[in-house]
C-alpha cells in the first residue's frame, strides 16, 4: 500500500517508520533540512530503538517538500499536525491543519485521511460536515516522544474513530507496523475518540499530581515518601507503574488536554480536572522553599532534552527561584558546556537522575525516589 505521511515531527516519522516495513511510504513537511537528513537515512528521533531498527529493517521510506507529490497515488493518509493553543481561553489553532486535511482531501478524493493529533473534541465531525467527506476519520497516537518509535511498533492498543468498513480498513493497517500480533482495537465514533485521548492525557496529569502532593507531604513531614508509595501500590487498584514523583508534569501535551477539557466542559459540573493545574504550581511553591532553606549560591537547573517552554515545570521552578533572589544557571543538553556547568553549581535541579549526574549526585536536588531501581 502506498502511504503518504504529512509532518515530520515524531509522531508522524515514528508511524512513517513503523509501516515503511510492509508499506511504500513517503513523508511530507516544509523543512528542507529535515527532509534531507530523512533521506539520507537520519532520522531526529530520540528513541535508543532507532539505530538497532533501521539496522535490521530494508524500509520503503523517503521524504519529500512536495505535498502534492507525496499525496499523488495515496491509498491512505496520515497526519500529524502540531496545534498551538491559546494559553488564555485553551483554544486550539487548527487553520494548519485544516488546510492539510483539504489538500489532502482534494488530491485524494474517498481515500482514508487520518487524523493523528490530539484535535479538539469534535473537530473531526466538523472537517467531515465542512468538506461532506466521510473519508476523513481521527486515530489518536499514544507514544511516549523519549520513546515514539518503541510505542508505535509495540502499541498497546488502537483507538480507531469510525465504526465502519473503513475503520477497520485504517485499523488493519496501523496494526500491520506492530511487530507483535493481537493489538487491541477499539473502533468507536470519532468524537469519543478524541475524547479517550484528551481524558487518558488528563488522568496521567491527575496520577502524576497525587504523587506529587503525597511527596510534598512526605517533604513537609519528613517521611521517607519512596516507603509510602511502596506500600500503597501494593494495593494491586493502584499499581506499580506512573508512581515515580518529580516536580511537575510538563511538555506540551498533557498540560493542553488538561486545559481543552477544562473549557470543553462549559456548563457540565468538573470538580477533578481543574484541580489539576493548582496542585502542580502549589507544587513549585513548596519545592522552591525546601531549596531555598538550603541557601545555595548558584542553582543549576538541569534540562538535557532542551526546554518545553514556560509548561516546563523545571523552567517553572526555575523562575521561581530567581524570583526569591537565587543566581539560576540552565543547562539544556550542550555536552561541551556540561562540566562547566556542574561544576559552577552548588546545587543542582534535576527531574530525573541519568549517569552523567552520577559523580555529583551529593549536590542534586531531585525527587526521582526510584532512580536507583
Amino acid at each position: 500500500m502506498r502511504i503518504a505521511v504529512i509532518g515530520l515531527g515524531f509522531v508522524a516519522l515514528s508511524d512513517a517508520l513503523a509501516l515503511a516495513r510492509k508499506h511504500d511510504v513517503v513523508v511530507t513537511g516544509p523543512v528542507p533540512e529535515r527532509v534531507e537528513a530523512i533521506n539520507a537515512g537520519r532520522f531526529p528521533l530520540p528513541d535508543l530503538t532507532l539505530e538497532g531498527y533501521l539496522a535490521a529493517h530494508d524500509l520503503s521510506l523517503r521524504a519529500t517538500l512536495d505535498t502534492a507529490e507525496a499525496l499523488k497515488g495515496a491509498e491512505l493518509v496520515l497526519i500529524s499536525s502540531p496545534l498551538s493553543q491559546d494559553r488564555a481561553t485553551g483554544e486550539y489553532q487548527t487553520v494548519e491543519l485544516e488546510s492539510r486535511i483539504e489538500l489532502a482531501h482534494r488530491s485524494c478524493p474517498g481515500v482514508p485521511i487520518v487524523i493523528r493529533s490530539a484535535v479538539p473534541m469534535g473537530f473531526t465531525n466538523r472537517m467531515r460536515a465542512a468538506l461532506n467527506a466521510r473519508s476523513i476519520l481521527v486515530a489518536p497516537e499514544f507514544m511516549r516522544e523519549s520513546q515514539s518509535l518503541e510505542d508505535a511498533l509495540d502499541p498497546k492498543f488502537l483507538i480507531v474513530g469510525d465504526r465502519g468498513a473503513m475503520g477497520a480498513r485504517v485499523a488493519a493497517v496501523l496494526q500491520s507496523s506492530a511487530q507483535r500480533p493481537g493489538v487491541r482495537v477499539r473502533l468507536m465514533g470519532a468524537a469519543e475518540a478524541e475524547s479517550v485521548k484528551h481524558f487518558s492525557q488528563a488522568y496521567l496529569a491527575a496520577r502524576v499530581a497525587y504523587f506529587n502532593e503525597l511527596d510534598s507531604y512526605a517533604l513537609a513531614k519528613g517521611l521517607n515518601a519512596r516507603q509510602v508509595i511502596d506500600g500503597i501500590c501494593l494495593d494491586p487498584r493502584i499499581g506499580t507503574y506512573a508512581n515515580n514523583p518529580c516536580f511537575g508534569f510538563g511538555g506540551q501535551r498533557v498540560p493542553r488536554s488538561t486545559a481543552h477539557l477544562n473549557t470543553a466542559f462549559g456548563d457540565v459540573p468538573a470538580h477533578v480536572l481543574p484541580t489539576v493545574a493548582r496542585i502542580n504550581n502549589a507544587r513549585i511553591a513548596l519545592l522552591a522553599s525546601q531549596v531555598m532553606a538550603r541557601a545555595p549560591r548558584t542553582i543549576g537547573v538541569y534540562i538535557p532534552g532542551g526546554a518545553t517552554g514556560s509548561r516546563d515545570p523545571l523552567e517553572a521552578l526555575g523562575k521561581e527561584l530567581q524570583s526569591q533572589g537565587a543566581s539560576i544557571r540552565t543547562y539544556s543538553g550542550d555536552q561541551s558546556e556540561l562540566a562547566g556547568f556542574k561544576a559552577g553549581c552548588d546545587m543542582i535541579l534535576a527531574q530525573r537522575i541519568t549517569p552523567e549526574l552520577a559523580d555529583i549526585r551529593a549536590k542534586v536536588f531531585s525527587r526521582d525516589l526510584f532512580a536507583a531501581g
